[in-house]
């Protein structure tokens, strides 16, 4: 098969910083929701005249911005949201689960590690150049990799051919109540099976790796066929009745051998496989309340506008935007109710 040139770079230095916006744009819950929030904002703004190619080129609408008088309020939720994106990358690479790699010169051979602590410094991230700048040190060409893994869904965009992936997010962009919802679903379906074929033959000739949730044990290869992935649970069939959850592995760049040295012991104390690597698992409870911090803010605004009568009350009213995927929504607002308590104290 015919990799492209900037998919064959992913795959062997991994995903450059000024790509993560749209590689992991299905990673989370959080994620998907700012996504969300920013498409419905931006088909709004094209009833305003904004050019539809803004949803897949940025530097359009900032462009549409600049030339016009008055600014639709559209414009700037599109913004926020975009934003609110980065920002929660920003905040993974502080919290760690996302890995950052850099060079100190343009034209050093291989990365090193950037260390997490660095994230929490005066640091500034300037996703568009692939630079991160932190108390006076220059990190140029940066690549980032998950070191939870990826979910299939998101791996399978990840890798996908970057123009196709921007076809595919407008699709997603779209919801089921539209009155283009017939038409839509179609084409996405049609956009999901072409990346599946593409994405399935990647992990048969083992350009990625797979291993099942819960132990160190890699995918086998043959059994990455288009019509034995499920894209929504992220999980691949193993028999005509079982089905088991994977995630992806993904590429580091080659570092140099200090950071080489480091990375390889990490993966073979984590794993006890070596020749797979899969990093630690990565606790969701760790960041629910990172996560939860914006749905704590709005509970608070309900509780002092009168709009909920007590803190579980709010909690409720919000839960079924809260992070957790497969957890029922009384307990997201158990959760957050607890959450409040602690950040806000005891506001009945």
């Amino acid at each position: 098969m015919y990799t492209l040139p900037a998919i064959e770079d992913r795959l062997q230095n991994g995903i450059r910083l000024s790509d993560t916006f749209h590689a992991f744009v299905m990673l989370d819950d959080w994620i998907k929701d700012n996504f969300d929030r920013m498409s419905r904002a931006m088909r709004n703004c094209m009833k305003h005249g904004v050019p539809a190619d803004a949803f897949y080129y940025p530097e359009i609408l900032g462009y549409f911005v600049k030339n016009k008088d008055t600014q639709p309020d559209c414009l700037k939720r599109v913004e926020y949201f975009r934003n609110a994106i980065y920002l929660e990358i920003q905040s993974l690479l502080k919290s760690g689960r996302l890995s950052a790699y850099g060079k100190v010169g343009l034209a050093d051979e291989k990365w090193q590690i950037i260390p997490t602590s660095y994230f929490s410094l005066d640091c500034k991230i300037l996703f568009n150049q692939n630079k991160v700048l932190v108390e006076g040190a220059s990190y140029m060409d940066v690549r980032v990799t998950c070191i939870e893994s990826l979910p299939i869904w998101c791996a399978m965009v990840a890798y996908g051919d970057p123009e196709q992936v921007r076809v595919l997010m407008h699709l997603l962009s779209y919801e089921p109540v539209t009155h283009t919802a017939g038409t839509q679903e179609s084409n996405l379906i049609s956009e999901q099976n072409t990346f599946k074929k593409y994405f399935c033959a990647l992990m048969r000739e083992g350009r990625l790796k797979g291993y099942f949730l819960g132990t160190d044990e890699q995918v086998e290869p043959a059994l990455w066929v288009e019509d034995k992935v499920d894209l929504i649970s992220s999980k691949i069939r193993i028999s005509p009745k079982i089905w088991k959850g994977v995630k992806v592995y993904t590429p580091h760049p080659p570092l140099n051998e200090a950071d080489g040295d480091t990375v390889a012991g990490r993966e073979k104390q984590q794993t006890g496989m070596p020749g797979l690597g899969r990093p630690q698992k990565y606790k969701p409870e760790q960041g629910y309340k990172r996560l939860d911090a914006p749905l704590l803010k709005e509970m608070k605004y309900l509780l002092e506008s009168g709009k909920a009568r007590t803190r579980h009350h709010a909690a409720q009213l919000v839960a079924d935007r809260a992070a957790g995927e497969n957890t029922q929504p009384e307990s997201k607002a158990k959760r957050l109710a607890k959450n409040f308590l602690e950040e806000y104290g005891p506001v009945s």
